[in-house]
């Protein structure tokens, strides 16, 4: 579901269409030694330290402070917000967004509503806007009416719809109002997170008949019809709408909006509306200003729980787009660059491995590098036989050298350098620029690999070496590897038969896994425990390879015990120990790389589960155990190699 560009549409500004990419089989490449991949940590972690973060505790104020008790009900109120544009300025984002509350009120075509607006603070007063944005097919947008003081009567015209108050201003905020909804409306059925049970969900999918029903989150507004909203009544609605506040959260993270600065503070208008439109298009969906809509062939996709698998794609990348940073994408990357949003959904979702290696793209990216043809140009997408995906994987390479904190301080120093964007040139010159400080080294190798040439200026082709100059003037040291030979299959595949590790947990990159004696005999434990220094050898673990990407783990206490599923059990919880090794599913452990130099360490035995740190505890003696995939440090592991 990649392949999306901007048309013209319904006269609304910053519409995006997303069309379906056809999947394609998976390919293993050749390897990277893992001494390389060791290095590169190290270097990195001195690098790119994650900040000390600090953030407000109240991440978002709603128009609608009292929204979960008041939607709906024939009294509301409302108090005014800073401007969208003027936060999508500040957070430097391609698109304001939503910048509107949800009233949980339907107005049927040609009906008059009847309110009373009572200024409670201040002198302005907000919008009211009859009609769903993207919802209808004919105009696509709500019809707006400037409030006044007192008594307003407003048409529901030829389509009617649900009734939403805007109210904000470039001035400071300093406006409240009440609304009274005397006549001419209805309810609509309203799903609160953690509030609507699965029974008021049915009651009120029974009793309220308005066309469209709303699901409320912290974080997103879904609107779709009735009719939909009964045909998955039975599903698990909380957990639908809890995953799309998690996306848009997980998408903030990766933006570096975690409020320890001033302009990285999440704005007031933290929501994102997802709607079921009813535009007749083959395409999946649309990201404009202040919303995202999704065709009727991708509903089973965005409001049921697949919105959390891999079909889910599509929301997590229109999501993507209300993230993209105008300072340092350029046109011919829009489709592209969203979609490293989209892989930081996967890694958190657990989602492994990700589309580039499921899509088997590596192999073509590895066939691009390699081709030193002078005209060479990553912006035409020469010599890429699936150009969009291609390119991605150059970001995701940064990724897998530098981990999320390489896009994390990427936003930020964009936000807070705001430097010149006006064209294509200065984009791409920002994004060389800016990757280079944040990585601390000289990226123009990686650069020239990728075939970064020339930047198109109102339709001139502009050179770029300007650009390598100042980067040059930086007098950065080269990356200790090269991030343009990574790939998913040789960093996961790098353990080397023979090598002795130290196996570190993601929780604090400084404990261990731990056999607990220096002569254990079978069944003895493995737990977790604070580093030894000198390394001891019940901290020390030796790799041979089992076959079929598995790995035996010999303990150099004594080289004939192993690490151990009790049991071959599948069952969460289930304890490690070491044992006489016998080669069977119990002993075979299957690495996977999930970034920043960490493993998951599944088990033959039972492959939905990996090793884990019981609790995600740090403390000295914390059981180590097999437990459901999940994307927790808990189960993130550096193996550290000591020969």
């Amino acid at each position: 579901m990649l392949g999306v560009f901007f048309v013209p549409f319904y006269s609304t500004p910053n519409i995006t269409l997303l069309k379906n990419v056809n999947q394609m089989n998976l390919q293993k490449f050749r390897l990277m030694p893992f001494a390389a991949l060791l290095l590169l940590t190290a270097c990195k972690r001195t690098l790119i330290e994650p900040e000390t973060k600090t953030p407000t505790e109240e991440r978002s104020v709603f128009g609608n402070s009292t929204y979960k008790t008041t939607i709906g009900t024939n009294v509301q109120e409302f108090t005014e917000l800073p401007s969208a544009q003027v936060e999508q300025d500040r957070l430097k984002v391609r698109v304001p967004w939503t910048n509107y509350e949800a009233t949980g009120i339907y107005v049927a075509p040609n009906a008059t509503l009847n309110i009373t607006v009572t200024q409670l603070q201040g002198t302005r007063l907000p919008v009211l806007m009859m009609g769903t944005k993207l919802r209808d097919s004919d105009p696509g947008n709500p019809v707006e009416t400037q409030l006044t003081a007192g008594v307003n009567n407003i048409s529901g015209g030829q389509y009617g719809g649900l009734v939403w108050i805007r109210y904000t201003t470039t001035s400071t905020p300093n406006s409240r109002v009440r609304i009274n909804f005397n006549s001419g409306h209805q309810r609509a059925a309203v799903f609160i997170k953690n509030q609507t049970t699965p029974a008021q969900w049915a009651s009120q999918l029974s009793t309220y008949t308005a066309p469209d029903v709303l699901m409320v989150g912290d974080r997103v507004i879904q609107v779709f019809s009735r009719s939909t909203a009964q045909t998955y009544q039975s599903q698990d609605n909380n957990y639908v709408i809890s995953t799309a506040d998690k996306i848009w959260e997980w998408e903030h993270e990766i933006s570096g909006m975690d409020g320890s600065a001033p302009q990285h503070q999440l704005p007031v208008h933290n929501r994102m509306l997802m709607v079921q439109t009813l535009f007749p298009a083959h395409w999946y969906g649309v990201a404009v200003n202040h919303a995202t809509a999704y065709f009727p062939g991708a509903t089973s996709e965005v409001f049921t729980p697949t919105i959390g698998q891999i079909a889910g794609w599509g929301v997590w990348h229109e999501f993507g787009h209300q993230h993209q940073s105008p300072v340092w994408y350029w046109d011919e990357l829009i489709e592209v660059a969203v979609n490293i949003y989209s892989l930081k959904v996967e890694r958190e979702l657990g989602i492994y491995p990700s589309r580039l290696k499921r899509d088997n793209i590596w192999p073509g990216v590895v066939s691009y590098l390699a081709n030193t043809a002078s005209d060479k140009n990553f912006n035409t997408g020469n010599y890429m036989s699936n150009s969009a995906f291609i390119r991605l994987a150059m970001y995701h390479q940064l990724w897998l050298a530098y981990g999320d904190d390489f896009f994390i301080k990427l936003h930020k120093k964009a936000r807070v350098d705001n430097p010149t964007n006006s064209n294509t040139y200065y984009r791409m010159r920002n994004f060389m620029v800016l990757a280079c400080q944040v990585t601390g080294h000289n990226l123009t190798n990686f650069f020239r690999k990728w075939g970064f040439k020339t930047a198109n200026v109102s339709g001139t082709a502009t050179s770029l070496e300007p650009v390598y100059t100042e980067i040059a003037n930086l007098n950065l040291p080269q990356p200790p590897v090269e991030p343009s030979n990574l790939t998913e299959d040789n960093m996961a595949s790098g353990i080397v038969n023979g090598g002795i590790y130290r196996i570190v947990s993601g929780i604090n990159n400084s404990s261990v896994l731990d056999v607990n004696s220096n002569t254990p005999v079978n069944g003895t434990l493995v737990s977790l425990w604070s580093a030894n220094n000198p390394v001891t050898n019940n901290q020390r673990w030796l790799a041979r390879p089992a076959g079929n990407g598995y790995f035996i783990l010999k303990s150099m206490a004594d080289t004939t015990k192993v690490m151990d599923v009790t049991g071959a059990s599948s069952a969460n919880g289930t304890q490690i120990t070491v044992y006489t090794y016998h080669g069977g599913t119990a002993q075979q452990w299957k690495p996977t790389f999930v970034g920043d130099g960490n493993f998951n360490l599944s088990p033959a035995c039972a492959t939905d589960k990996n090793l884990d740190v019981n609790g995600g505890s740090v403390a000295n003696g914390t059981k180590i155990q097999i437990w459901t995939k999940n994307p927790t440090n808990a189960q993130k592991f550096k193996l550290v190699k000591l020969n």
